[in-house]
């Protein structure tokens, strides 16, 4: 078989990398803005792309967990963090402490522009197995885990603020906490829930 000199640079890298690459378990938190879609044609691009990094700032700013960000995805970070997860407790103390910030964020750019924006903080939490990877000086993470945490983003919950848990993060938690569930999450609905 006649491997062209590409391939063959594809395979050397390959064989040179793939023992680096290590499949662990581990937290993935999303925090995602609910509205975004809508708000996105109402404003201006530079008044509203300043608005979204002053939001998502707050939200990264808000990481008490010592979780990593893999990456900034629009309008939602992707947290994570390998090895055992928190209790969920904690996770929920962490979604608290994001949406308090956000909401006074957003309550001062609301008020600075005398406009109601109808943004909110939705939160997709989930434990499986993932692996961090480089791409040209950027770490990205793969695996089933990742993808199952970005598809739960669109999901039948009829709240725009909420916590979901996976039920694979409640199980290696060992929570007994009762939540509203539906098949294969749990969540806690913040829509109307006012944070001291």
């Amino acid at each position: 078989m006649n491997i062209s000199h590409s391939a063959q640079d594809i395979l050397h890298r390959y064989r040179n990398e793939a023992g680096a690459i290590k499949a662990e378990q581990g937290l993935i938190l999303i925090p995602d803005v609910s509205g975004f879609t809508d708000f996105v044609p109402s404003i201006c691009i530079e008044a509203g792309s300043y608005i979204l990094r002053e939001l998502l700032m707050a939200i990264m700013d808000s990481n008490r967990l010592g979780m990593k960000v893999s990456e900034v995805e629009g309008d939602a970070v992707l947290f994570y963090k390998f090895g055992l997860p928190p209790q969920i407790d904690l996770i929920i103390e962490q979604y608290e402490i994001m949406l308090k910030n956000f909401r006074e964020k957003l309550d001062a750019i609301e008020s600075l522009i005398d406009r109601k924006l109808n943004l909110s903080l939705k939160l997709v939490a989930h434990y499986g197995l993932f692996a961090e990877y480089a791409v040209g000086g950027f770490s990205k993470l793969y695996g089933n885990a990742v993808v199952q945490s970005h598809c739960l983003l669109k999901n039948t919950i009829q709240s725009s603020t909420y916590v979901l848990f996976t039920s694979e993060l409640l199980n290696c938690s060992g929570s007994d906490r009762s939540f509203a569930s539906e098949e294969s999450y749990s969540y806690i609905d913040y829509k109307n829930r006012n944070l001291a």
